[in-house]
């Protein structure tokens, strides 16, 4: 309990990236929470530096009595300070000396009131820091120097002082060497760091068999036969297995002995899946370890067969058990992924159902506004086409009118032309090629012609019906009030080429300018042209 309350104290400060780094840095050393927090503050968080650090021989110890001295310096200087505010009253004349001619005229009681904190903090300066870390000093200094000579007799001086390289050209070169010393039939080596092997069977639920190897070692010749050995290679190859190997020269092996305990070498250890508590990940444990001894590639080849089947057939029933939940939890999964999918299909489909209402709905609107713009524009133009309809109807029943009022004027003026002896005689051509000769006063103007011919359409229907369209009494008739009549037509002589348009002028003036007085012939022209 107290173990479990006080990794829930570690963890409670921590943000969930600095948890995760926690959980792999575990992983792959198997420090205990509050080893681990220092290794990875101490490296700003950073996963791999910490690991590398930590695999550093001495940096963890170091760290730890780094920690211990701070606290111990900081009790005894505590310690000092307290012993030294209580002997204040005792020690006056001890501080009276140490002050020498600074206290001189005065007495020790009042010195000592005067400079208490002098005295307390001048003490701890003079020799207790130093007498209390030197012991660690010297602690660290011997370690690091242990730690150099086995490097140096391992012969792994380089990665100490030039640093760790690249974990997958290193397991490149033992592949190299192994087969230029025993061939190109070997188990496959995984490339990459054991880290890197551990999350790839964590991930797969596969065992890994972790090759130790030592190249000084008087037995590295015949394990290396044995590990080519065609059995071994043929066990080695199934999809079980992940085949992890590095020379102890290298760091990440170093480590990797260390934290498996191997002491012999060549060493082959497999290491695989274990149960998972509940709420805690899956993690890998060691699950056995070859005891090597002294026999032939061949009897070796077919203990290391052995061994292996033994191991992987002793954890069968429960190696399926946890491949059975990781099926389950991969179906899980791939269930979840399939829902999310649909989950995502059905919310696009209904975003796009709902985009294709909005913008039918738009559609929908833009047509009903065109339709009402364009029924309202229809509506102006009947309304404008009935106006001018109107007035068209308007402006021909006045012409009709005026034509009818013209009309009982020249029957009032004819009896005067008739009983005139000088008068012109005129052969008038209308614009539907009728022919009317009649006789004109020589007074008469030439807007009596013009009238004449204006009047000719109503004179055929008074001549005929006897009636108007106001009665029967002609000479009652007027001209609507306001209306000024527009001729449409010329009148025109064609020899010679003569257009009378001064109705005003009198017929005499008008016929006699182009000789043609007292006769003519007259053609009325129409001034536009007829619409189809």
């Amino acid at each position: 309990m107290a173990d479990q309350h006080t990794n829930d104290k570690v963890l409670e400060g921590l943000s969930d990236s600095q948890r995760q780094s926690l959980h792999e840095f575990s992983q792959v050393t198997n420090a205990n929470l509050e080893l681990a927090v220092r290794v990875l503050a101490s490296r700003q968080w950073n996963t791999q530096q910490a690991i590398q650090m930590y695999y550093e021989p001495g940096y963890a110890d170091a760290l730890q009595k780094t920690d211990d001295a701070q606290e111990a310096e900081k009790d005894v200087s505590e310690g000092l300070r307290r012993r030294g505010v209580e002997a204040s009253g005792s020690g006056r004349d001890t501080q009276s000396n140490v002050r020498g001619a600074e206290s001189s005229g005065h007495n020790a009681e009042g010195g000592s009131r005067r400079k208490p904190e002098d005295s307390a903090s001048r003490r701890p300066q003079f020799a207790i820091t130093p007498l209390l870390v030197w012991p660690f000093v010297l602690m660290l200094r011997l370690a690091m120097l242990a730690a150099s000579t086995l490097l140096r007799i391992l012969g792994i001086q380089r990665i100490a002082s030039s640093g760790v390289p690249n974990q997958t050209t290193i397991t490149n070169d033992f592949e190299h060497y192994f087969e230029a010393h025993y061939g190109l039939e070997h188990p496959p080596f995984f490339h990459g760091t054991l880290a890197d092997a551990r999350t790839a069977a964590l991930r797969d639920q596969k065992y890994i068999v972790m090759v130790l190897w030592s190249k000084e070692h008087d037995d590295a010749d015949v394990f290396g036969r044995a590990l080519a050995h065609p059995d071994v290679v043929a066990c080695l190859t199934q999809p079980q297995f992940i085949v992890w190997a590095d020379d102890l020269t290298q760091l990440d092996a170093y480590a990797a002995a260390s934290d498996s305990g191997a002491t012999h070498f060549p060493s082959i250890s497999v290491l695989g899946p274990r149960a998972a508590s509940a709420g805690l990940p899956t993690r890998l444990e060691l699950v056995a370890r070859m005891r090597n001894g002294p026999q032939t590639a061949n009897a070796m080849a077919q203990s290391l067969v052995s061994f292996v089947t033994r191991v992987v057939a002793s954890r069968d029933s429960m190696t399926r058990a946890m491949q059975r939940e990781q099926d389950e939890r991969d179906a899980e999964r791939r269930l979840r992924a399939q829902q999310n999918a649909a989950y995502e299909a059905s919310l696009a489909r209904d975003q796009e159902r709902d985009r294709e209402q909005r913008e039918q709905s738009a559609r929908a609107r833009e047509q009903e506004i065109k339709a009402r713009e364009e029924e309202i524009k229809a509506k102006e133009e009947q309304d404008a086409e009935e106006r001018r309809r109107r007035e068209e109807q308007a402006v021909d029943e006045q012409r009709t009118q005026w034509r009818w009022a013209k009309l009982a004027q020249i029957h009032k003026e004819n009896a005067t032309e008739l009983a005139s002896a000088d008068a012109a005689k005129l052969s008038l051509r209308l614009e539907n090629g009728r022919r009317i000769v009649h006789s004109f006063a020589r007074d008469s103007t030439m807007q009596r012609v013009f009238d004449f011919v204006e009047t000719r359409d109503v004179a055929d229907e008074w001549a005929t019906k006897g009636v108007t369209p106001y009665g029967s009494d002609l000479a009652q008739i007027t001209a609507p009030a306001g209306y000024t009549h527009t001729y449409e037509f010329a009148l025109v002589s064609q020899f010679p080429r003569v257009v009378f348009d001064d109705r005003r002028a009198t017929l005499h003036n008008a016929l006699s300018a182009c000789g043609l007085w007292p006769s003519a012939v007259l053609i009325a022209e129409p001034l536009f042209e007829p619409e189809d």
